[in-house]
């Protein structure tokens, strides 16, 4: 694994070193299921590449529906950690859809979206992600720059 880890440091394209990354940080923490295993900067941004692959794939409502909302909580913190202040509060507006503190727990979470479920927190989500999709914040350049600066955390 150290090596793989080495060959991904010597990748020079950006979004290549980002992708290569993702799965690496993916593999390690077993997409999710052991998180714990990653320190707080790998963490970081995990979070940020989980919550960009559920949008461009169905939108925040797919986000917070599947194991990614697991992390929602971590959202703005994880976006305000690498620069991106305007995602950050997309995330935070989606967040604020919500009635009450939504569960850490996949299947209660998804009880609870099934039950909330209005188009008053559809709209909002399609919002957000209309927002998002526009990319004022350049997401692959911020992950690589936040990691390069935090080198000795991905090592």
């Amino acid at each position: 694994m150290l090596k793989r880890l080495e060959e991904i440091w010597k990748i020079e394209n950006i979004e290549d070193f980002i992708i290569a990354m993702n799965d690496y940080i993916g593999e390690k923490c077993q997409y999710g299921d052991k998180i714990s295993v990653l320190n707080e900067y790998e963490r970081v941004f995990f979070v940020t590449q989980q919550l960009e692959m559920e949008v461009n794939n169905g939108g925040f409502s797919q986000f917070f529906y599947n194991s990614s909302g697991d992390f929602s909580h971590e959202l703005v913190h994880a976006f305000t950690e690498i620069g991106a202040n305007k995602t950050a509060a997309i995330c935070k507006k989606a967040l604020g859809a919500f009635p009450q503190t939504f569960p850490v727990n996949r299947y209660e979470r998804q009880e609870m979206l099934d039950e909330i479920e209005s188009d008053e927190i559809e709209e909002i989500f399609d919002e957000c992600d209309d927002e998002f999709y526009e990319y004022e914040d350049d997401l692959t350049t911020l992950n690589y720059e936040y990691i390069r600066k935090n080198k000795q955390f991905f090592m």
